[in-house]
Parts: C-alpha cells; sequence; structure tokens
C-alpha cells in the first residue's frame, strides 16, 4: 500500500509538514512501536504480531493498516494469511534514531533498560572495538534470536546459535575468545540470559546493545571501521 498526499490547497511548505504529521501520528503510539520492533527482526503474519505484541488481532490488524497507509510497513498475502514487513529501511533506522533521543532526554529510561538487560552483563568495548576485534578473528560475535529472525536479518560474521540450543553447542565456542552476544536489540533480554549461561560455563561474555540493524552497519562492507 503506498502513502498518499494530504489533499490541501496550501502552499507546498504545508503540505510537507502535514504530511510528516501524519507520519508522526502513526508512530505516535507505543503499540505500533512494538510492532515495529518486532518486524525489525523479520516478517511476520497479523496473528505472530498479535501473539507477540501482547494485542488482540483485532487491534494489531488496526495498527498495522495505520502503518501502511502511511507507507510504514507493507503486506503480502501468502495463502490466507497476511504477512507484513517494514516497507522500508529509513523506518527502522528512524526508530533506532528514536531509542538514541529518548535516552539522552530521559536519563531515567537506562535505569529501565538496566532493569531489563542487567548492566553487569554489558560490554565496555564500543561496538566499532567489537567489530574490529571480531573482524580480527580475536573475537566471536553470537546470535541467540530465533531462526526466522537470523534468517531473516543476518549478521556478517556472527555465529547463530538460538538460545534454547546455547547449552548443548558450548563445545562450538572458543574458550580463548571473548563471546559478544547479540539479540534484538538493546531491551531484549535473550542477549543477558545467553552471556549468564556462557559466563557459569567459563567463558568470558558480554551482550551487546546493538541490533543487528546496527552490527550489519558496521559489518556489511566487510572492512574494518576506520580508526578515528
Amino acid at each position: 500500500m503506498s502513502s498518499q498526499l494530504p489533499e490541501t490547497n496550501s502552499d507546498p511548505r504545508e503540505l510537507i509538514y502535514q504530511k510528516l504529521g501524519q507520519i508522526a501520528l502513526a508512530l505516535g503510539s507505543p503499540s505500533r512501536l512494538k510492532l515495529i520492533q518486532i518486524l525489525s527482526q523479520s516478517p511476520r503474519t497479523v496473528e505472530e504480531l498479535s501473539e507477540r505484541s501482547g494485542q488482540s488481532v483485532a487491534n494489531t490488524s488496526q495498527h498495522l493498516q495505520r502503518m501502511a497507509k502511511e507507507g510504514l510497513v507493507a503486506c503480502q498475502r501468502q495463502g490466507v494469511s497476511r504477512i507484513y514487513r517494514l516497507a522500508n529501511p529509513r523506518v527502522l533506522e528512524l526508530w533506532e534514531s528514536l531509542q538514541l533521543l529518548a535516552h539522552e532526554l530521559f536519563p531515567q529510561l537506562d535505569e529501565a533498560e538496566v532493569a531489563l538487560t542487567d548492566a553487569t552483563l554489558h560490554a565496555e568495548a564500543t561496538a566499532a572495538e567489537v567489530v574490529e576485534a571480531v573482524i580480527d578473528k580475536k573475537a566471536v560475535l553470537l546470535d541467540v534470536r530465533e531462526s526466522e529472525e537470523s534468517g531473516a536479518t543476518p549478521v556478517p560474521e556472527s555465529l547463530w546459535v538460538p538460545m534454547e540450543q546455547l547449552k548443548a553447542e558450548l563445545k562450538r565456542l572458543p574458550r580463548q575468545k571473548t563471546i559478544y552476544v547479540f539479540c534484538r536489540g538493546r531491551y531484549c533480554g535473550l542477549a543477558s540470559q545467553a552471556v549468564k549461561a556462557l559466563r557459569a560455563a567459563g567463558f568470558k561474555a558480554y551482550r551487546l546493545r546493538e541490533s543487528s540493524f546496527r552490527l550489519n552497519q558496521l559489518l556489511g562492507s566487510g572492512r574494518k571501521p576506520r580508526q578515528k
């Protein structure tokens, strides 16, 4: 579904701000932001989105239609199912930028993040430093997301071991290297669970706040990031 410009007799500047306002309104809902976060990992059916977001199918469908009207998500029919995905990578970029801005404006959100993820598990190294170590084969980047998510948004240089299989796959991991674990982003608890399991097994492990989107920005080119 393509986004339509608002009907107006005003000057072009007014048209621009009206459209920007409509897009902002479409994003201005906690329920819709939850859906964007879920879709940032992989396309999903309405029913899957309903279950994962804790909303009814009817409400989920309404939110999706509102975002589709503004071109934020797209829908594809597959048999009797409707599969939704983010319509443009810029939507995910905006979602990640919104998180960064929110934490800068309201440091109290850091406390909520710590409650979700445990600050003692966070990596002290910057994302760029982690990427450099991974490219140099000095560290391991571990993806503990579900297969659908890892397959839809893969990260170069990463090793995929879903959380439910981690303990059975510990022998695959090199004990002499630091392991950096990522999942669905800064508010996801999967990486924290994985790090706790790895540390209990004697590994040196840390969780990353960065999502697959951000890691792909750093790793996608396959080149080392430049030193600042």
